[in-house]
């Protein structure tokens, strides 16, 4: 599992651009900003390769390619 934490003023897109430009076994995700939300511990957080933590809150993010 990957967390990537974003800074100053970026946004969720902008994290899912970067994390699908440079990952490093050349994966796409994605996710929905509403029903992907999760917290620490559920098994959305457990079970994701990769997440977003984004002002405090994480997103799960899903292999789509």
């Amino acid at each position: 599992m990957n967390i990537h934490l974003c800074k100053g003023d970026e946004t969720l897109d902008d994290a899912l651009k970067y994390i699908n430009e440079h990952d490093a076994d050349n994966r796409t995700y994605t996710f929905d900003k509403e029903a992907d939300r999760c917290y620490v511990g559920d098994e959305a957080f457990v079970n994701a390769p990769v997440l977003i933590n984004y002002k405090n809150q994480y997103y799960a993010l899903h292999i789509v390619g």
